[in-house]
């Protein structure tokens, strides 16, 4: 789970219309079946759940994934490397701190951390919205 200042900061690039983001219904499932996981009830409400779902449904563009991908060295990834393949994603932010962040690139698109790409592409993040 991110930590509270890095949701802000994600809660922030949601609302802000100069950027672009992509999910697909694989992603918005598996962060839905993850947040419901008993571990995090004592950090998350149903309603918050709801409301960052609601979000990403009106912000994000919904991609239907065609590409069949095996490059990531955990076969549970491809479906995010078939995300930015098939949105031509410049970026693809993770969590994931092993497997997809050691990839660093697949095709066009850059593999970062949220702190890497607040760190290298917004550096002064709060004044910039």
């Amino acid at each position: 789970m991110i930590n509270r200042n890095s949701r802000q900061r994600l809660d922030q690039i949601l609302k802000n219309q100069r950027f672009d983001i992509l999910i697909d219904k694989t992603l918005v499932d598996e962060f839905v079946e993850v947040i419901h996981r008993p571990k995090f009830k004592k950090y998350v409400v149903i309603e918050q759940i709801e409301e960052f779902i609601n979000l990403l449904y009106e912000r994000c563009t919904v991609i239907n994934t065609t590409s069949k991908v095996s490059h990531s060295p955990d076969p549970k990834d491809d479906f995010l490397l078939a995300l930015a393949l098939d949105g031509a994603s410049q970026y693809l932010i993770t969590g994931n701190k092993i497997d997809l962040l050691d990839l660093k690139q697949y095709g066009p698109t850059s593999i970062l951390s949220l702190t890497q790409f607040l760190e290298v592409y917004f550096p002064n993040f709060q004044s910039d919205f």
